[in-house]
């Protein structure tokens, strides 16, 4: 793969997004199914204004996709490929806590 500037900036965008706790929990959570943002409020113990933030930020870097139904908006994940990035980091960060070398 060609890396040039212009892709390592969008790359640096994305992972600014995901450098937040909250981000990732609602990510995980939508992996399997869609949902409002009063299940994700009540699943996650999350208030509800920084969900629905959150939810927006993840909207504009197209992670999350959402639809209107009645009077509720539902989300779902839009890329699952970001979950095996974020796995990938949770695989590393595993070994470095438990001071254990990387399995390749």
């Amino acid at each position: 793969m060609d890396v040039n500037d212009a892709l390592i900036d969008e790359a640096v965008k994305i992972y600014k997004v995901l450098s937040n706790k909250n981000r990732i929990k609602i990510l995980y959570f939508l992996e399997n199914h869609e949902a409002d943002v009063s299940s994700i409020v009540d699943h996650l113990s999350i208030d509800q204004p920084v969900v629905s933030h959150q939810l927006a930020i993840l909207y504009q870097y197209q992670l999350v996709t959402k639809t209107k139904q009645g009077k509720h908006m539902y989300y779902c994940l839009d890329d699952p490929h970001i979950l095996e990035m974020v796995d990938a980091m949770l695989g590393h960060v595993s070994h470095e806590i438990k001071g254990e070398p990387h399995q390749y």
